[in-house]
């Protein structure tokens, strides 16, 4: 954050006198976005999973099934077409998931937060550009894209990286209880959560 963005912030949290376009969200609306949005992913997801998981499942987990079905058979098979089920819906909510990461990055707001009334904008209350909105949209949702990386190509290293970041992302939300009610991925984007107006 540039030394004036930083004093305006702090000039604002300090006088309390907030733009009326800036009423920054804490933790229980975006909570509550954050809700919607895992909702509407897990239910579109297995939506998607039910419907073309068969085909999608194999670029996601294709190693892990070789793997799996070597192991089933030793136990009889008795577990193959329960877990080829499970691995299909959970790529059916991955790729529901890419999709959330995609239209929060371009349209300002996911549906959690569309339904919730609350935007992301600049620290100033303003629209934030096209690049502050994918840069917090990636910080956001990067490490579950490297863990995905990770399966599919099995190579465990960058699902541990993945998982790591996960971990920072998780603290860097319980940042939103500053005054400046901004999370990690806020602060190093440049943005907040803002009531639309």
């Amino acid at each position: 954050m540039s030394n004036k963005e930083v004093q305006l912030d702090e000039m604002l949290m300090k006088d309390n006198q907030l733009h009326p376009k800036n009423e920054r969200i804490g933790f229980g609306r975006r909570l509550g976005a954050y809700m919607l949005d895992v909702l509407i992913v897990m239910i579109f997801g297995t939506i998607v999973g039910l419907l073309i998981g068969d085909q999608l499942y194999p670029l996601f987990f294709g190693k892990q099934m070789g793997e799996f079905n070597q192991l089933s058979e030793q136990l009889g098979g008795k577990f193959t077409v329960f877990f080829q089920k499970m691995m299909e819906i959970t790529s059916g909510i991955s790729v529901t998931g890419l999709i959330l990461f995609i239209l929060e990055g371009a349209f300002v707001q996911s549906f959690g937060k569309w339904v919730l009334k609350i935007i992301n904008t600049n620290v100033d209350g303003n629209p934030a550009s096209p690049s502050q909105l994918w840069l917090r949209s990636f910080l956001k949702y990067g490490a579950s894209i490297l863990s995905l990386i990770g399966g599919y190509s099995g190579i465990i290293y960058i699902g541990w990286i993945g998982s790591l970041w996960s971990f920072v992302i998780f603290i860097g939300f319980f940042l939103v209880f500053t005054d400046n009610k901004q999370t990690i991925h806020d602060m190093l984007a440049k943005t907040v959560v803002s009531r639309k107006k």
